[in-house]
């Protein structure tokens, strides 16, 4: 049987999102984010890339600023490296399949990239 690697959560974007094209010609929408769990003395935070490919993130790159709350569901990933100093580092990545505004910051409104195959655009 396979495993099912669905990941939902909300959090904060911590940088302006960016979108940069790759050699085959994709482009891809790269985002940081904070998700606070906990409270007092227990409080945590984890943080978490994010990437969506395609026509969506090109949508949705200019909403995505500092402080923004966002609802993300995706696929869950780790990417490990080595600094030049020897040090190793475990970056969590998500593969996003729909990321929702959470309100904006000057207005209540909400943006979703989720589509259906069923609806005309």
């Amino acid at each position: 049987m396979a495993d099912i690697n669905s990941f939902t959560f909300t959090a904060h974007i911590t940088q302006d999102a960016s979108i940069r094209t790759l050699a085959t010609g994709k482009k891809i929408l790269s985002v940081s984010a904070a998700i606070n769990t906990g409270y007092g003395d227990y409080k945590k935070t984890l943080f978490v890339k994010i990437q969506m490919w395609g026509d969506r993130g090109e949508r949705i790159v200019d909403y995505l600023k500092k402080g923004q709350a966002v609802g993300v569901t995706g696929e869950l990933g780790r990417n490990e490296w080595t600094s030049n100093e020897g040090k190793t580092y475990v970056d969590f990545v998500v593969d996003a399949k729909d990321i929702q505004l959470q309100g904006s910051r000057d207005r209540g409104e909400s943006l979703s990239t989720e589509y259906s195959d069923d609806v005309a655009y």
